[in-house]
């Protein structure tokens, strides 16, 4: 290991999922989960919380790309965190009243639903709590205050589906600086990680951009980070892009996926 990480203000920003139906994705991420649609450009569709600048979650329209439902593809999970019981005992009541199939996982410490969103993609959505609640419980928290995910809702966790755990590991750990731990590949001493779980499915191998599911991952990072990773990558010989104001850089991993890291 080099030492090196990509810096403690280096953030998940958005991740971007290519999917053939936008509008009845848009339907599916706003009504029952709760993002703010916060714009359409040609084929994007930008969604975020109620935080005026938050771009958390990108979908891309693209017809043509391969769907390979039913198929083991690079996701295999998105977790998305919520900050309080009532947010996510809202999300679970608009789920319900629409009768949308999900999971419910409770314990001690936390409360999870786990669902597929209408295009295959698995989503995960908790929040902690200090007692073990019911579904019951969780069905009776809700208030329908919480229309849209607050500002304290994030992705905290992409589980990857990879044909060789070693070498997403290593580009994980040794490229870009992630902490090897219990639960995954950890950015710096943020919540965000990554999981790796070993798979053999031809949609694993096939271009992002050539097939439906998650396309891209965006880190805001910081003017000194950005240069750190580019002298980084060069040292080790690693095909990367970066453009001239030194404002995006962006590398692809193991298993094709698109790291996008832009200055903030």
């Amino acid at each position: 290991m080099s030492g090196f990480n990509l810096g403690t203000t280096t953030a998940l920003a958005t991740v971007a999922i290519r999917v053939k139906d936008r509008d009845k994705m848009i339907d599916f991420y706003r009504d029952l989960i709760g993002f703010v649609l916060k714009g359409e450009e040609n084929a994007l569709a930008i969604m975020g919380t109620v935080e005026d600048k938050s771009e958390n979650l990108w979908l891309e329209e693209s017809p043509r790309a391969q769907d390979y439902f039913g198929k083991v593809k690079k996701l295999q999970h998105l977790t998305l965190r919520v900050g309080s019981v009532a947010e996510l005992s809202d999300i679970f009541a608009r789920l319900k009243k629409a009768d949308y199939p999900v999971t419910i996982l409770l314990n001690e410490t936390e409360a999870r639903i786990q669902l597929t969103d209408p295009e295959e993609n698995q989503l995960e959505i908790y929040t902690q709590v200090n007692e073990a609640l019911s579904e019951t419980d969780l069905l009776a928290a809700s208030t329908g205050e919480h229309t849209h995910l607050s500002v304290d809702s994030h992705f905290e966790h992409v589980h990857l589906n990879v044909i060789d755990v070693t070498e997403e590991a290593s580009f994980l750990h040794e490229i870009l600086g992630f902490e090897n731990k219990e639960q995954g590949y950890h950015l710096n001493n943020q919540s965000f990680h990554v999981g790796l779980n070993k798979a053999e499915s031809e949609a694993i191998a096939v271009e992002s951009h050539e097939i439906l599911g998650l396309e891209f991952l965006k880190f805001f990072i910081s003017e000194e980070n950005i240069l750190d990773l580019e002298k980084h990558l060069s040292e080790l010989k690693k095909e990367f892009f970066i453009d001239k104001k030194k404002s995006i850089l962006t590398i692809y991993d193991a298993v094709g996926i698109e790291w996008w890291f832009v200055r903030h």
